[in-house]
């Protein structure tokens, strides 16, 4: 009896300790995580064209051994009927070690027209290149075109991994406002970016990607997030499928998405 009392009590207390060292491994990796690092590991945005579905933006987040790596997809169409008048599909994916950007690439397909950009962090600053030849991105002012960090509204400089450009802007914060998030109703602090690119930005009061707006010349974009579904984090497409892509296959995946 004494010895199955004893047992018992050891593995309690092996269960406890294992328990512990799992949450304090998680708590780690959120103390070092970038600013923004999303706590459900996966952000989903259904996109608007002047209020009218136009397609979905997911980011995946992930964390191995201390390396923060974000994913992300972004997938448009713009149809009339059965006829795809525009598509376009992104996909990115960026590396940090805590605060410090590490890797970032991406892959566009701009209605058949293919865009790269690749990059790593040098020790003089981030050093990328694209469509536009090569650029040096200084790393406290520069944040990629990802929009999930954060530090996007002390940045001056917006790496962009879409065409391959150092973008000059301005953020100045506008103040918290409620907004539609995941299907409720929340505050988020709201920041006006201004430059060679323009849009609003918004963030949680976790800090996290909550929504974005801009007019690209007749169209008004809006990002509105959303719950995601099960199985999508596994809804990516490899960075280099990209460029295969034509407007009948975006469709299709964008079915299985919204």
């Amino acid at each position: 009896m004494r010895n199955s009392i004893f047992r018992r009590y050891r593995v309690f207390t092996a269960l406890l300790i294992a328990s512990w060292a799992a949450f304090s491994f998680v708590q780690e990796g959120r103390a070092n995580a970038p600013s923004g690092w999303a706590e459900d590991g996966l952000i989903k945005f259904r996109v608007f064209r002047n209020d009218s579905p136009l397609g979905v933006v997911m980011l995946r987040f992930d964390v191995r051994n201390n390396r923060y790596t974000v994913d992300t997809q972004t997938l448009f169409d713009y149809s009339v009927g059965p006829f795809s008048l525009y598509y376009y599909a992104l996909r990115a994916r960026d590396e940090w070690n805590g605060a410090q950007l590490l890797t970032a690439r991406g892959v566009v397909n701009d209605d058949g027209e293919i865009f790269r950009v690749d990059g790593k962090t040098e020790p003089d600053g981030f050093r990328f290149s694209g469509g536009e030849g090569e650029h040096l991105a200084p790393l406290d002012v520069s944040v990629p075109s990802t929009y999930w960090n954060r530090a996007l509204v002390r940045a001056s400089k917006l790496i962009d991994l879409q065409y391959g450009r150092l973008r000059k802007i301005t953020m100045t914060k506008v103040g918290p406002e409620t907004i539609e998030s995941q299907g409720k109703r929340i505050e988020a602090v709201r920041y006006e970016m201004r430059g060679e690119l323009d849009l609003d930005i918004w963030y949680d009061m976790r800090g996290e990607w909550a929504k974005m707006s801009f007019t690209v010349d007749d169209s008004n974009l809006e990002y509105v997030r959303i719950v995601p579904r099960p199985g999508d984090e596994s809804r990516f497409l490899e960075l280099d499928s990209v460029k295969d892509l034509g407007s009948e296959e975006v469709r299709n995946v964008l079915k299985d998405l919204e």
